[in-house]
């Protein structure tokens, strides 16, 4: 049953979306729908965000602001801006994760993103709020799609690994980590150690990130697949999410073949 816990670490939250909760520590972001649709059985669809769900609209590697982002569309292996389909030739990852929660009332969708240029520490740093900021508005966007027999946005579960602030660590620091005071959304400052280590096992392909919600979500599940771009091909940065998936055991799918019009996954 799902259920919402803490940790040792003082978590900073902030109900900054309708549908979702948004769960800021040190080493980890979280947006869990506040009020999850579950069923007896449950089917776990995991993504990467960036260049496989998103990516800026301006056309650079990195967005550069909240509102630089659009969902890609992929035609035959291909893929483009969504501002540059034909919207009749092509569909954007939005409608096939759509569908999919549609088609199939056991789904839930994962989202695991590396996300090194955000800092965490304080958690109103401007690359955190740029995040949360862009997390938000593609929440929104997914909860235009929710009906009155099928809602979306709540299966929908986000999870973000941060960048590992220096200013938590000196060179002397020992393996038990500095103290981190966050501020929370009661404006009152807490103390929670947190040691270097805990930060690399939540960067893919590390699976710090899936054991974050498996904690948060403790129901039984069958994971289908994990989907993501860095698969070490001549293109790609790594392979960081082919073997992210390799460590979990699932099955790993490259974006244009999950997302390609003809796919029937």
């Amino acid at each position: 049953m799902y259920q919402e816990k803490q940790d040792h670490i003082k978590m900073a939250s902030i109900s900054a979306s309708i549908s979702h909760k948004v769960l800021i520590l040190p080493h980890i972001i979280k947006h869990i729908p506040k009020r999850p649709v579950l069923a007896e059985e449950l089917e776990i669809y995991a993504f990467d965000l960036d260049h496989t769900l998103i990516q800026p609209k301006s056309g650079g590697r990195f967005s550069r602001t909240a509102d630089d982002w659009c969902f890609m569309c992929y035609s035959d292996g291909e893929n483009k801006p969504e501002s540059t389909q034909n919207a009749f030739s092509t569909r954007n990852t939005l409608d096939k994760l759509c569908n999919l929660i549609k088609d199939n009332p056991k789904a839930q969708i994962v989202v695991f993103s590396n996300q090194g240029g955000v800092i965490t520490v304080p958690p109103t740093s401007k690359s955190c709020l740029r995040y949360t900021g862009k997390i938000d508005q593609i929440l929104k966007e997914i909860s235009l799609r929710d009906t009155p027999t099928v809602n979306i946005s709540n299966r929908v579960w986000i999870y973000a690994s941060p960048k590992k602030p220096s200013s938590l660590f000196s060179k002397k620091s020992s393996n038990r980590g500095r103290v981190a005071k966050l501020r929370t959304s009661k404006d009152t400052l807490s103390s929670a150690p947190i040691s270097p280590e805990v930060f690399d096992h939540m960067r893919k392909p590390n699976v710090g990130m899936y054991e974050e919600f498996r904690k948060d979500f403790q129901q039984s599940v069958s994971f289908k697949c994990y989907c993501g771009d860095a698969a070490g091909r001549k293109k790609d940065f790594s392979d960081s999410d082919k073997v992210f998936a390799r460590n979990l055991g699932v099955e790993f799918v490259l974006p244009e073949l999950f997302f390609k019009l003809n796919s029937q996954l």
